[in-house]
């Protein structure tokens, strides 16, 4: 969870992808006002008759290659199209925050979870999806300080997530391993 602050400095809390898209807006707003800048400087001077040198320019900006890579989960082509791929960037996100947080166990589960949901052959594409956003929001709630986490709809949306685990025969060791520590975000 990051913060930026209005006009009134009043905090606005946003999420990481959130935060993301606001500062880029904001970086594209800054290079707007430095073009802008550029050209009016170079009005004036070329309306004084002054040389070209006079203007101040501020140097162009070089575009960065914004490439979303994943560094915790991998998904193979194969399930792709399956699976809502909002929230497995929203879950990798997360776990980077969650490890320099220094909740390693929670960001393992998470990882766990996720890459045994992906991969699994007993859950039928909307299955994945519901479970995947569902550690989506946990992991999310894991981000927040504890006294502003929504733990009755993380541990209602537990509950509805383990019926759906437990069909699936291929899930039960990773379960048993990882659930539990999902859990533990909210008691």
């Amino acid at each position: 969870m990051s913060v930026v602050y209005d006009d009134n400095d009043n905090e606005i809390p946003l999420c990481l992808s959130c935060y993301a898209i606001f500062s880029r807006t904001k970086q594209a707003e800054i290079e707007t006002l430095e073009r802008q800048a550029n050209y009016y400087s170079a009005q004036i001077v070329r309306s004084v008759g002054l040389p070209a040198s006079f203007a101040t320019q501020f140097p162009p900006r070089y575009k960065p290659l914004y490439v979303e890579k994943m560094n915790n989960i991998s998904v193979s082509n194969s399930v792709v199209g399956t699976i809502n791929t909002g929230s497995i960037n929203s879950i990798n996100q997360t776990i980077s925050a969650l490890i320099q947080l220094g909740e390693v166990s929670v960001a393992e589960a998470v990882k766990g979870l996720t890459d045994a949901i992906i991969n699994s052959k007993n859950l039928e594409p909307n299955q994945k999806n519901e479970l995947i956003e569902t550690i989506d929001f946990v992991s999310t709630e894991a981000v927040s300080p504890i006294e502003n986490r929504k733990s009755i709809i993380g541990l209602n949306l537990l509950e509805n997530g383990l019926k759906v685990i437990k069909l699936a025969d291929d899930l039960v060791e990773v379960y048993q391993k990882y659930w539990p520590i999902l859990e533990s975000v909210f008691t």
